[in-house]
C-alpha cells in the first residue's frame, strides 16, 4: 500500500463506531473514558498477540499508546463480575425452560424449591448443573431483581419467562449489550485478519431495501419466530452435550446468535 493509500479498515472505522457512539452520547460517556477504554483494549490485543512477557516499550510501539499509560494500565485490574451474573442467569434460565427434570407434565417450567429433594430437584441444583461460576443465591438474587423469577407464598420459586430481558438502560442489559456485539464482534474479527488457509466463522447477512412497511413487518415477524425456534433447538441439543460432557476435563465454549433489523422510512424519507 503507498503512502498516498488509506487502509480501507481505517475509512470502515467510523461506520463500526457509530452505533456505539450513538449508545455513548445517550449514556452521556465523553472522550476522556472512551479514550481509556479504546487503550485498554489496545493493551489487551498486543499483549494477546505476543504470548510470554513483552516489555512496555514494544507496548507502546504497537499501540501508540505512552508507556507510562501502559505500565498503569497493565497494573489494574477491571473485573467483570457484572458480566458473570448475567450469563450465570442467562444459563439458568436455559437450562430451567428446557431441561427436561426441570419441567412438568405439562412441558412448562417447574416451580422450583430452594433445595431439591429426591422426588424433586431444586433451584441450587439448576444453578450447579449449569456449571456456572456464581453462588446460586446469588444467582436467584439477580433474577428476582431483573423480574424473571418471583418467589410464591408457599416458598418456591416460579420462572416467568424465557429469555433474559434486563431492563433497558440498566447495568444488565449494559453487561448483556457488551457480550452480544463483543461475540460477534470477535467471529468477524477472525475472519478478517485469518491467515490464509485457516477456517472462518460462520457469518452471513441479508439485506433488502425498496420494500414496504407491511413487507418490513411481515419479515420482522418470520425471522424473530425462526430464529427463536433455531436458538431453542440448538440450545437443547448443547445443553445435553454439555451434561454429557461433565465427566470430562472439556473446556471448550460455542456461542450461536441471531439478530433483526427492521427499519421502517423516517417521515423524511418517505417524503423524498
Amino acid at each position: 500500500m503507498s503512502p498516498e493509500q488509506t487502509d480501507p479498515f481505517e475509512t470502515a472505522l467510523t461506520a463500526l463506531l457509530a452505533p456505539l457512539a450513538k449508545a455513548m452520547v445517550a449514556r452521556g460517556v465523553t472522550i476522556g473514558p472512551a479514550t481509556e477504554a479504546l487503550k485498554r483494549a489496545l493493551l489487551q490485543a498486543a499483549l494477546e498477540e505476543t504470548p510470554g512477557k513483552t516489555t512496555d516499550s514494544r507496548v507502546s510501539l504497537k499501540t501508540g499508546i505512552h508507556r507510562k499509560d501502559v505500565k498503569r494500565l497493565r497494573t489494574d485490574e477491571n473485573g467483570g463480575s457484572l458480566k458473570k451474573s448475567v450469563n450465570a442467569s442467562a444459563l439458568a434460565i436455559s437450562y430451567w425452560a428446557t431441561a427436561p427434570e426441570f419441567q412438568s407434565s405439562e412441558g412448562t417450567p417447574r416451580d422450583l424449591p430452594r433445595q431439591g429433594s429426591e422426588k424433586e430437584p431444586g433451584f441450587d441444583e439448576l444453578v450447579r448443573l449449569t456449571r456456572a461460576d456464581m453462588a446460586p443465591g446469588t444467582v436467584l438474587e439477580a433474577l428476582i431483581e431483573q423480574g424473571v423469577v418471583t418467589e410464591l407464598d408457599d416458598g418456591f420459586y416460579r420462572l416467568l419467562t424465557h429469555a433474559l430481558l434486563p431492563a433497558a438502560g440498566s447495568a444488565e442489559q449494559v453487561a448483556a449489550y457488551q457480550a452480544t456485539l463483543s461475540t460477534h464482534l470477535t467471529a468477524a474479527t477472525h475472519n478478517l485478519i485469518a491467515p490464509e488457509g485457516t477456517s472462518l466463522n460462520f457469518d452471513r447477512i441479508l439485506r433488502y431495501s425498496h420494500l414496504s412497511d407491511e413487507s418490513v413487518e411481515k419479515l420482522n415477524r418470520l425471522t424473530q419466530e425462526k430464529a427463536q425456534m433455531l436458538l431453542e433447538e440448538v440450545n437443547a441439543l448443547a445443553r445435553e452435550m454439555q451434561m454429557n460432557d461433565a465427566e470430562q476435563t472439556a473446556n471448550g465454549r460455542f456461542a450461536f446468535g441471531a439478530y433483526v433489523l427492521p427499519k421502517k422510512p423516517s417521515s423524511d424519507e418517505a417524503a423524498a
